[in-house]
């Protein structure tokens, strides 16, 4: 269904005087977990493990007996078994993901044997053409794509009928050894090893055709006979028309009757698209057909184009390497091309953004943000949100924030310059003096601890620091947040200082050791530094830009609200935000920043206590700290001021 662009709101003025909070408001605290809750999701726990082995073998595929009883030879899911299979369409249960993602290896032999031409060598594209039984009136449509294209035609279950200006693939569809939905499969994943510019389906009975080309990210021009405009009127023919107006990139009708009819049965479809009429589109009308099919088919080439054209050197995030690359080297063009081809098959299938989409591909800019602003052209129309963005001016709003790429030297701010840093692990403050080293400034530094053992060891770490140092122990209370934001109120509403720094010593313990340490290095090094000096790098925009009230570290993960709803409206109300949260929200992930006192004048205005804070141990989301957090960019721009980003080229936490 097609939505209306979301409108930005007009910017808020600030209000004069911090926010306050009504007196005596307690906030939300997640509930937690009972020792008897506890004890039944570890029990749940141990037995879900035990089952795994019993119905799954050491590299992680269904046994013989599970494997039979829900899928079938080609590892698709029996009748009725897709919810044991799958958490939601498309998208297998963790327990099965990893083997269905060895199902296309089933699918090659299903068409090795068919007499596919070879490769085109004369630096024209291939383009299929799909038909069902026969290809009646199609041969002037097809020598038409043959002047610019290396056309072979798919004949399903039928026969040419004569000469074509272009080599036939018979298949035998009835005749095979899978089902009709397999076999459409692995020839849409065949057709897709000749990277086609697009495929032409011939009549609704190569409906199920386009869909599994379209899945392959090979883009669809249906062509609707006179007969299935129709016959599409009611019943399952009805239904067919739907599948392919949901489903192909073009859906061309044989008259602006048939066009009508359709869009008076499902009118959802009113603003679709590409939902044309050509008369005789097979014969007369074959020039507006293969020009129709250029046209989808040149989108993803076009939009990586104007990509790489602008700024390319921001794509910098997508030549970092992840642990779930192909094998050998994978360069940034390479994987751009993918994320494209991604989103326009998860759009196609209105799948849920999977992780792979959630990560950022072009520096200072957020494409979920941005795409739910622009629903038509990102969801329905399926462009990818950063070309939209390119080829539309590259318009500012909440989905761009400027980045700050490292200084060359050190050079010292004039700035009066405080850091905070809550360390419960006393050890990582070497590290963290090691960082600021690299840089000229030296900030005054204000730490802080829980208990009088761990400060004796900070005092001891900082006794030959070059500037102030102040050191407080505090309660075991909000995390980094309340000892920032309540043990440090004093110096933060006093005026003395321009700029403050905010990190912590995060660490985790345990099996989730990996995530913590990474995370910390990655925060470190960009807003202190280590390779570069980023503390004077960070200081020295704030300087230039009076505006600017927040820096922090661009992180490559995208997130949403998670379960911060509650928290996150009582604050919203206490700090009178306005701005709209929208799903998607770009804050300082990890809670490390640099601030200029007067941009957090709201958070101030709270005023919080140690009471307000919750006792530990606190659930891993929906405090008051993660709600703060997540807030912090939007309560800077209600004060008057804007944001930016800082990172350091080739450096991430994943």
């Amino acid at each position: 269904m097609t939505r209306p662009d979301i409108p930005l709101p007009e910017p808020a003025s600030p209000v004069p005087g911090p926010a306050r909070r009504p007196r005596g408001r307690a906030y939300f605290v997640p509930k937690q977990r009972s020792k008897l809750r506890r004890w039944i999701t570890a029990t749940s726990q141990k037995t879900g493990r035990l089952l795994g082995r019993l119905l799954f073998d050491a590299e992680g595929r269904p046994r013989a007996l599970l494997r039979s009883l829900l899928f079938d030879a080609y590892q698709r899911p029996r009748p009725g078994m897709e919810g044991i299979v799958f958490k939601e369409p498309g998208r297998p249960r963790r327990s099965f993901a990893a083997w269905l993602e060895q199902a296309d290896a089933n699918l090659p032999p299903l068409v090795a044997d068919l007499p596919f031409p070879a490769p085109p060598t004369d630096g024209r594209r291939r383009v299929f053409v799909v038909a069902e039984r026969g290809v009646a009136m199609a041969p002037p449509l097809i020598a038409r794509l043959a002047r610019d294209h290396a056309v072979a035609v798919l004949l399903l279950d039928g026969e040419a009928g004569g000469e074509l200006p272009a080599p036939v693939v018979p298949v035998d569809v009835a005749g095979a050894p899978a089902s009709r939905a397999v076999l459409l499969d692995a020839l849409a994943l065949r057709a897709a090893d000749d990277r086609p510019l697009f495929a032409v389906t011939l009549g609704l009975g190569a409906a199920d055709a386009a869909d599994a080309m379209e899945q392959r990210n090979i883009p669809v021009v249906a062509v609707v006979d006179p007969a299935d405009a129709e016959a599409s009127r009611n019943g399952a023919a009805g239904l067919v028309l739907e599948r392919v107006l949901e489903r192909a990139s073009a859906i061309v009708f044989p008259s602006s009757a048939a066009r009508e009819a359709a869009l008076v049965a499902m009118p959802r479809f009113a603003a679709r698209r590409r939902m044309l009429a050509i008369e005789a589109p097979r014969d007369a009308g074959a020039e507006k057909v293969a020009a129709i099919g250029r046209e989808i088919g040149e989108e993803v080439d076009n939009e990586l184009a104007i990509i790489l054209a602008t700024r390319s050197e921001r794509l910098e995030l997508l030549t970092i390497p992840r642990y779930d690359d192909p094998p050998g080297e994978v360069g940034a063009e390479q994987k751009l091309e993918e994320r494209i081809t991604m989103w326009r098959r998860m759009t196609l299938l209105k799948r849920r953004l999977n992780r792979q989409l959630v990560l950022r591909p072009y520096s200072g800019f957020h494409p979920l943000i941005y795409a739910e602003h622009h629903p038509v052209a990102c969801f329905d129309q399926r462009r990818y949100p950063l070309s939209h963005w390119i080829a539309s001016g590259m318009p500012p709003g909440p989905w761009a924030v400027p980045v700050v790429g490292p200084l060359q030297a050190p050079a010292a701010s004039r700035l009066k310059v405080g850091l905070h840093s809550h360390f419960f692990y006393p050890d990582l403050l070497p590290e963290m003096l090691d960082r600021i080293r690299v840089n000229a400034s030296r900030p005054d530094l204000f730490l802080t601890t829980d208990t009088p053992a761990k400060a004796g060891e900070l005092r001891a770490m900082t006794a030959d620091y070059p500037a102030a140092v102040r050191i407080d122990v505090v309660p075991n209370l909000g995390r980094d947040v309340g000892p920032f934001l309540t043990g440090l109120r004093d110096v933060l509403t006093e005026g003395g200082y321009d700029v403050f720094f905010h990190v912590h010593g995060k660490k985790t313990k345990g099996r989730r050791r990996a995530i913590g340490d990474p995370w910390r290095t990655f925060l470190w090094e960009n807003l202190i530094g280590g390779g570069h000096p980023m503390l004077d790098t960070v200081l020295a925009h704030l300087e230039a830009h009076s505006d600017v009230g927040l820096v922090y570290p661009e992180d490559s993960h995208l997130v949403n609200w998670a379960r911060n709803d509650r928290i996150v409206e009582q604050l919203r109300a206490d700090l009178a935000l306005t701005e709209p949260p929208g799903t998607y929200v770009d804050f300082p992930v990890g809670n490390m920043f640099a601030i200029r006192p007067a941009a957090m004048a709201g958070y101030l205005g709270l005023d919080l206590g140690w009471e307000d804070y919750p006792a530990e141990p606190i659930p891993d989301d929906g405090t008051l700290m993660h709600g703060l957090e997540r807030l912090l960019p939007m309560a800077v721009r209600k004060e008057g001021f804007l944001t930016a980003a800082v990172r350091v080229p080739g450096v991430d936490w994943d």
